[in-house]
C-alpha cells in the first residue's frame, strides 16, 4: 500500500476548490485532493518539459568536437 503525506492549503483556497468541484460535477473531481494531484502531475510534466528545452539550450551553447558527447551530457542532464 503507497503512503500518503498531506499538504497544506489556505482555507480560502480550498473552500474555493471544494465549491468549483461541487459547482462543476462534470469535470469529474471527487474532492480536493484528487483536483490537486492531478493539477500536481500536469505541472510536473510541464517542469520537466521546461527542464530539458534548458538542456538543450545550455548543450547548443557548448563547444563540443562530437555529436554523441552532447547527446551524454543531454541524456545525464535530463536523469536529475
Amino acid at each position: 500500500m503507497e503512503k500518503y503525506t498531506t499538504i497544506s492549503l489556505p482555507y480560502t483556497f480550498h473552500r474555493e476548490l471544494t465549491s468549483f468541484i461541487k459547482d462543476h460535477p462534470e469535470m469529474g473531481y471527487g474532492s480536493v485532493a484528487e483536483f490537486v494531484k492531478e493539477s500536481v502531475r500536469i505541472r510536473m510534466a510541464e517542469v520537466r518539459n521546461e527542464v530539458r528545452l534548458i538542456a538543450l539550450q545550455r548543450l547548443r551553447n557548448l563547444p563540443y568536437r562530437h555529436w554523441d558527447e552532447r547527446w551524454d551530457d543531454f541524456r545525464n542532464i535530463c536523469k536529475r
